[in-house]
């Protein structure tokens, strides 16, 4: 059979719960969306689960099952991802974080886990840290990621990721920073791990609070990174290549550096550019060029990747969500027009659902579509929650939805004789 190819939307965190403030629609049900409904119309549609029904995931998890990896055998943490992403190279042993530059109080009160979102100055703040050497030898990197985002790496002897780092968790602003502890107390790896982490921690606060960045912060009446708040501690385990498995040439777009770390470690190639960001505003358009221009460069599968939906999601925008789903309708309208509907496939969905309301992610399935020529079409006419309850595809993994456009595209490998 002739191979074809592929385009994937992926709207992060797009999922949603009926709104009061949009007259109990989701942002997506309340969106002009005349593309997306075309998708839907003359497409497969359903909600999909990106593990299983009620299971939150994050969005490393929701990525590495979208590219087709299994997160239950493979996962090793957010940690190491984050790492991996911003090029850290991991050794055997080393102990990784994902963490955030917050604001904290003189009483180590967590005012703001994003320092407001910080979005400039972070190269800069992370370099300070990079390098600290611990009392007992251990080593500390640290590597700016997308806007507030950054990774933190403990590297020395004995260590273990069996511990609870110092982010007071989503949306829990006022509460004391954590101070690190062993899972199991009797674990003497763990316990030596937690403390080194709170030196990194203290020390790094007193670096942060007279740092340049931060007293220019502080002048313009923003909020200062004066902490690094770090969580998902991991170590790293082989992942198999998706590409290598299946057979594709796969190319990931995307402003945020962790998906793109995610898709370079299950074999595809990552592209970004400057105007490509992991926030509110992005590219969205030159996104879809780039799309269509891989394609006709031969690439197999194209992932576009636009973080936006889910920052609203956390921020409690729902008219944000709105705005940027509103943007990728018309890239994915753009796209509609520029491949060949006989030859390229188009699949929409998400890595999970951040409804507004809640502010975090949720166990909800997340909207999902797929269209071309030959694609079996249900009875859905728009694109919304509500109306994918009705779908064809409805009730399936993200791994599942993998599978279909692989075999759609003409890679999957028949099983028996």
């Amino acid at each position: 059979m002739r191979k074809k190819q592929g385009i994937l939307i992926i709207s992060d965190g797009l999922g949603d719960r009926p709104v009061k403030a949009l007259d109990g629609l989701t942002p997506l049900e309340y969106a002009n969306t005349p593309n997306l409904d075309c998708l839907a119309r003359e497409g497969s549609t359903g909600n999909v689960y990106p593990i299983s029904p009620g299971v939150p995931v994050g969005t490393d998890v929701g990525h590495m099952e979208i590219f087709g990896c299994d997160s239950n055998q493979y996962y090793p943490g957010r940690g190491p991802l984050e790492a991996l992403s911003g090029g850290i190279e991991l050794e055997e042993g080393d102990v990784a974080f994902r963490g955030n530059f917050g604001t904290v109080d003189e009483e180590s009160i967590v005012i703001d886990r994003r320092a407001g979102r910080i979005q400039e100055g972070t190269a800069e703040l992370a370099k300070a840290l990079s390098g600290m050497c611990l009392k007992d030898g251990t080593t500390v990197l640290v590597k700016e990621l997308t806007g507030h985002r950054v990774a933190v790496v403990l590297r020395g002897k004995g260590l273990s990721a069996a511990i609870v780092p110092t982010d007071v968790g989503t949306a829990n602003e006022g509460a004391k920073l954590v101070i690190p502890h062993p899972e199991d107390p009797v674990c003497k790896e763990a316990s030596e791990t937690a403390e080194n982490l709170w030196e990194f921690t203290r020390n790094a606060m007193d670096i942060l609070k007279d740092h340049p960045v931060n007293q220019e912060r502080v002048r313009n009446g923003l909020l200062p990174a004066n902490v690094i708040l770090t969580r998902g501690p991991g170590q790293l385990n082989a992942i198999p290549s998706t590409a290598k498995k299946v057979g594709i040439r796969g190319l990931c777009i995307a402003g945020d550096i962790t998906v793109g770390g995610i898709a370079r470690l299950v074999g595809f190639d990552y592209y970004l550019q400057d105007s490509f960001t992991g926030g509110y505003t992005t590219d969205i358009m030159g996104k879809a060029k780039k799309a269509v221009q891989s394609i006709e460069e031969g690439y197999d599968w194209v992932i576009v990747h636009v973080k936006g939906t889910d920052l609203a999601g956390h921020d409690n925008q729902p008219m944000e969500k709105v705005r940027i789903i509103e943007e990728i309708d018309a890239m994915a309208g753009y796209i509609m027009n520029q491949v060949e509907k006989d030859r390229c496939y188009i699949a929409f969905t998400a890595d999970h659902s951040t409804p507004c309301e809640a502010k975090d992610h949720t166990g909800d399935g997340v909207p999902t579509i797929i269209w071309g020529q030959d694609v079996r079409r249900d009875k859905v006419e728009k694109a919304g929650e509500t109306y994918f309850m009705e779908g064809a595809l409805q009730n399936l993994r993200a791994r599942d939805i993998f599978a279909l456009q692989m075999d759609l595209m003409g890679f999957s490998k028949k099983r028996g004789a």
